[in-house]
């Protein structure tokens, strides 16, 4: 994940709350507007049943009316049913099915008034005028009016339980569950603020402190110090970039370190080379002399003790000088079995001395390969002749050539292995260092030469051993360019 997606997810889990905190308001507020909403449906259904109280006290009123003289009072009547029938539907329309039995009560007291009228009227109009009186007084005044005052004490008190009551409770329940959410939300945002910081203490802050630390221990001078991306982002980035810039630089200062090795290596060798060959040329010649002035065998076995120990010291002369002044480089395009088989004419008997077995895998239709052929033959003539100092006793030398290609570079893969006790693990890295060696007799530079000429070819270099198993020399070189021959694998 980038250093900018992780920021990214840091501030959403900062503003989740505040979401969240909108989104529970925008509910809360829906749940309130249908609490009211509930509330003025109710108030409204109360003011619609007003008027059809309203409108049967009307009706009773009518007929006191015409019990007084107005004769225009019974045409009323009529209007004032179709009033009432007109309220009663727009009363009863979308009322709860537990107040339906009132709004039957109700019809049922309509119902009787309207038969009351009709008696009264019948009586007024025989005229029987007190009989009509006393009808109306005990039906209306005495048995309906009651009956009426009842139903409208039930319907008011259930308007108010289920519209005022009802509201104020579903609101104090609203209010509740909007503090539990609240306090939710605020635990909540707690949680995402630390994570939040932790993600960006954790992306961010620590691996800049990490990355400023190793900035100022490698700005000392310790460029070994390990430099250990902990991120793919790109901050993890900056610290590849700084971790390879620190590895150029290592290998900038090894050479540095080299060159001046080399510097002083140079002076020394040419100094040596100036005091020592010339003298040791002159007790070679005078052994060689003498050599033919003594007779017997054991009179020149000294003489033959000193050629070979001055050919000795001229080889290593020899070593210095090659290692602290190379000649320049010249490649040539050439196959891998000549220089294979340049390498091992001067072994030829040292290996029948020695007894041992050579066995030599190098197909003909290897592509050619681009290196300068006497510094590669010097050096496949260094590896060989440490191979055979590991096995004086006689034991198994194998070389091998193969087509290997390296990503997208073709080459040509060596590998030199012997049948020797094998290197310890701890000594592997060390091989090719300049002037390490474990033969007393040693100069330490065969490998370190042998390594300088595969590298300046563009090749690579490798030791692999195990203790009681041999050893193993990989040595990979780069086919010369727009050679196109078939480069089978080998088995």
């Amino acid at each position: 994940m980038t250093l900018q997606r992780k920021l990214l997810l840091g501030f959403s889990l900062m503003v989740i709350p505040a979401l969240l905190v909108g989104v529970q308001a925008i509910r809360t507020n829906a749940l309130v507007r249908g609490t009211l909403e509930s509330l003025g449906e109710r108030l409204a259904r109360s003011r619609t049943y007003a008027e059809v109280e309203d409108a049967m006290f009307n009706q009773t009123q009518v007929i006191w009316r015409y019990l007084s003289g107005d004769p225009a009072a019974k045409k009323e009547f009529p209007l004032t049913e179709q009033v009432v029938a007109f309220w009663l539907d727009r009363w009863t329309v979308g009322l709860p099915p537990d107040e339906l039995k009132l709004a039957d009560r109700v019809r049922g007291i309509e119902s009787d008034i309207r038969v009351v009228a009709g008696r009264v009227f019948k009586l007024h109009d025989a005229g029987q005028h007190g009989a009509a009186a006393v009808v109306a007084r005990q039906e209306l005044v005495e048995r309906l009016q009651p009956a009426l005052a009842e139903v409208n004490r039930e319907i008011y008190r259930r308007a108010r339980e289920f519209s005022v009551q009802a509201a104020f409770t579903q609101v104090a329940r609203i209010v509740d569950v909007e503090r539990r959410v609240l306090w939710s939300i605020i635990a909540l945002a707690l949680a995402a603020g630390l994570l939040a910081s932790w993600l960006i203490s954790r992306s961010l802050a620590r691996p800049l402190n990490e990355l400023r630390h190793a900035m100022a221990v490698v700005g000392a001078g310790d460029l070994d110090h390990a430099i250990a991306p902990r991120s793919s982002d790109e901050i993890g980035d900056l610290a590849r970039a700084f971790a390879q810039m620190t590895e150029k630089l290592r290998h900038s200062r090894a050479q540095l370190v080299q060159s001046e090795k080399l510097a002083s290596i140079g002076q020394m060798a040419a100094g040596v080379a100036h005091g020592l060959r010339n003298p040791l040329a002159s007790l070679r010649a005078a052994a060689q002399l003498a050599q033919h002035r003594v007779e017997g065998p054991a009179a020149r076995e000294p003489l033959n003790a000193i050629i070979e120990q001055v050919d000795r010291l001229d080889l290593r002369i020899a070593h210095l000088l090659t290692f602290s002044r190379p000649a320049p480089f010249r490649p040539l395009r050439e196959s891998v079995r000549t220089l294979i088989d340049g390498a091992l004419s001067g072994f030829a008997e040292l290996l029948r001395q020695r007894r041992v077995e050579l066995t030599v895998t190098a197909p003909s239709t290897l592509r050619e390969i681009r290196v300068d052929p006497m510094r590669l033959e010097q050096a496949l003539t260094e590896i060989i002749s440490n191979a055979l100092d590991a096995m004086p006793e006689g034991g198994q030398l194998t070389i091998g050539a193969r087509a290997d290609g390296q990503g997208r570079a073709d080459g040509v893969a060596l590998e030199i292995t012997d049948s020797g006790p094998g290197i310890p693990a701890e000594i592997l890295p060390n091989l090719c260092e300049p002037f390490f060696t474990t033969r007393p007799e040693g100069t330490g530079l065969g490998l370190a030469i042998a390594k300088r000429y595969v590298e300046e070819t563009g090749g690579r270099l490798d030791i692999a051993s195990q203790i009681g198993h041999g050893t193993t020399v990989r040595i990979w070189l780069p086919v010369a360019s727009g050679d196109t021959a078939p480069a089978p694998s080998l088995t």
